[in-house]
């Protein structure tokens, strides 16, 4: 029989009950009654806001722009004598009317630039720090401008350009140009030009963001200015859409008056309702226009503010007492799972989470507790049948090496020490662990291929003949085609196959040499070499480890590689190899010996 659980509460009912406890029900409540209340007050101040804060800002832009055309016709008439004096040649190089214009532009800051043309435009241009970085005579809006301006002073014309934004690597400022004929006694001398910077106007409308408004000017074709709005402030943006702008070009230049209206914004493929104000400026060539989202603007009013933050903080205070408490029981079983989870990620599958929990918390832990035990369970399986395939694959490969040795009762143990050597060399190398391995499985198989030779050849005491000899060169081949059979030996056939091979080419069974030869192969070498020197044979006497380094030496860099002898040298001195070494029974001596 099944035990019975108690019914698990679920977190979402939970939280769904404690937001509609807290926040929900209360500020819906709270927040129609005091829209309720206030609502037609609110529409009213939100007017009156507006009201002032677009005839304010109309009458600060007519000042500015009346101040900055009285800029530039002192400007003007202070560089005109000197430009009349300045014959047309000189225009480009007189440093008298670079000077005046200097002079006259060092307390002029609502002037970013100021040029001074011959008849043929060619003159000289000052600019100056207001310019903010931003190379005015380049710009080629600005250009343009300025050849307009030339088109109309030959025809005796003042100019005055539309709305121009500057575009720098930092920022952008809005500018106009305006520019007037150079004449002398009715005849065309050339034109003074000066660019005139409206960016004070921009500092003007920003002053309304604190209050949440957006603030813009535009001309009588409904393009902007100057905006408080940094992605429309760029002169030329068409904001014929916008309602509040409409009804200002309605009136073709003629507004007099400051109107305000509620109207409805397409904006992100949804309609805003919006309440916005427009007062003209610059004798009703442009308009201010000053609008704010509805929502916005009539929780801005003080009454609204005051009650929103008096019911904010103690909404806030009942928010964070519950909050507090629901979080740290949710998180607290959370951060145990988390824990566990983590020492999971890192191999210690022995961690169990401690949590006790009638929701889904609670009864995650356990699955994942169940899940845990699977694991560690299932990991340690894995690692002992890892260990025992591991363990049986190489009792497989040395009862081989066993199997091939016992053909002959001199080579005893040979492929065993083989392998115990290229293991010493490769460490010594400083191979990785895995290359390690792969060298010393290679080694131990190394003589497989003897199994196929004829024991008449294989046991034969004296000097073999060449034919004897090319049969016992058989055996690399034999043991090559005998292992590459196994797809997870791959990696360990070229010791198999190349062992005799030489530095020099000389050797079996393919000639290879030098570079060709990998390291597996020259490890693997001088190994074989070491343990045939220093073994007793039927034919020779085992010579000790000193001599036989020496006679690896002698052939290194001709037959075997000088840096694997220089490193089983090495072995030998920090006594890795010296352990190997043990007293060799003599036996006699039979003339010649096989390879």
């Amino acid at each position: 029989m099944r035990p019975l659980h108690p019914r698990r509460l679920r977190i979402l009912h939970i939280l769904l009950v404690i937001l509609i406890m807290v926040s929900v029900f209360p500020v819906w409540f709270f927040g129609t009654q005091m829209i309720a209340m206030n609502r037609e007050r609110l529409e009213t101040q939100e007017r009156l806001l507006q009201i002032t804060i677009s005839q304010s800002l109309s009458q600060q832009i007519s000042l500015y722009v009346e101040n900055m055309q009285q800029q530039v016709k002192e400007l003007f008439d202070g560089a005109r004598q000197v430009a009349l004096g300045t014959r047309d040649a000189q225009f480009s190089s007189s440093s008298e009317l670079q000077a005046t214009l200097e002079n006259l532009m060092a307390d002029r800051t609502g002037i970013v630039y100021v040029t001074v043309l011959n008849r043929e435009a060619r003159g000289r241009g000052v600019q100056t720090s207001q310019a903010g970085g931003l190379s005015v005579a380049s710009d080629a809006f600005v250009r343009r401008a300025l050849e307009a301006a030339f088109l109309a002073a030959e025809q005796g014309q003042l100019y005055e350009s539309n709305p121009i934004t500057l575009v720098g690597p930092q920022s952008n400022q809005p500018v106009m140009v305006m520019a007037q004929p150079l004449v002398e006694k009715k005849t065309f001398r050339g034109m003074m030009a000066a660019v005139a910077t409206l960016q004070p106007m921009v500092e003007q409308l920003k002053s309304t963001q604190r209050l949440g408004l957006e603030a813009y000017v535009v001309d009588n074709s409904g393009r902007i200015v100057a905006s408080n709005n940094p992605d429309k402030n760029v002169a030329g943006v068409d904001m014929m859409r916008v309602p509040i702008v409409q009804e200002f070009i309605a009136w073709h230049g003629k507004a007099r008056l400051t109107e305000t209206s509620n109207f409805n914004l397409l904006s992100d493929h949804r309609l805003v309702p919006m309440v916005g104000t427009y007062s003209p400026t610059y004798n009703g060539r442009w308009g201010v226009i000053v609008q704010a989202k509805q929502s916005d603007a009539f929780a801005s009013v003080n009454t609204m503010r005051k009650t929103t933050v008096e019911l904010a903080v103690v909404l806030i205070l009942i928010s964070l007492v519950v909050a507090f408490f629901s979080a740290k029981s949710i998180t607290r079983p959370i951060d145990k799972l988390t824990e566990s989870a983590r020492a999971i990620a890192q191999r210690d599958f022995s961690v169990r989470a401690d949590v006790r929990n009638r929701t889904e918390i609670g009864e995650l832990a356990e699955g994942f507790n169940s899940m845990a035990g699977d694991l560690q369970q299932y990991v340690a399986d894995l690692k002992a049948a890892s260990e025992e395939n591991r363990q049986l694959f190489i009792d497989s490969i040395e009862m081989i090496a066993a199997a091939v040795d016992a053909k002959d009762p001199y080579t005893k143990g040979h492929s065993g020490r083989v392998a115990q050597y290229s293991v010493i060399l490769s460490k010594e190398l400083g191979l990785e662990d895995s290359e390690v391995e792969k060298v010393r499985v290679s080694a131990t198989l190394h003589d497989v291929g003897k199994i196929g030779v004829d024991d008449r050849v294989l046991k034969k005491p004296g000097v073999l003949t060449n034919e004897e000899f090319e049969l016992m060169k058989r055996h690399t081949v034999m043991g090559f085609e005998i292992v590459r059979q196994v797809k997870q030996l791959e990696e360990m056939l070229p010791g198999i196959r190349w062992h005799h091979e030489a530095l020099n080419g000389q050797g079996y069974p393919d000639g290879i040499k030098g570079d060709e030869i990998p390291l597996m192969v020259r490890i693997i070498a001088v190994a074989d070499t070491f343990d045939a020197i220093t073994t007793d044979r039927p034919y020779q006497a085992g010579r000790d480890f000193p001599s036989a380094l020496a006679i690896l030496r002698k052939h290194a860099g001709i037959k075997y590689d000088p840096i694997t002898v220089d490193a089983l040298c090495a072995a030998y001195e920090k006594g890795t190899l010296r352990k190997h070494e043990v007293r060799r029974s003599s036996l006699i001596s039979v003339p010649g010996a096989k390879t």
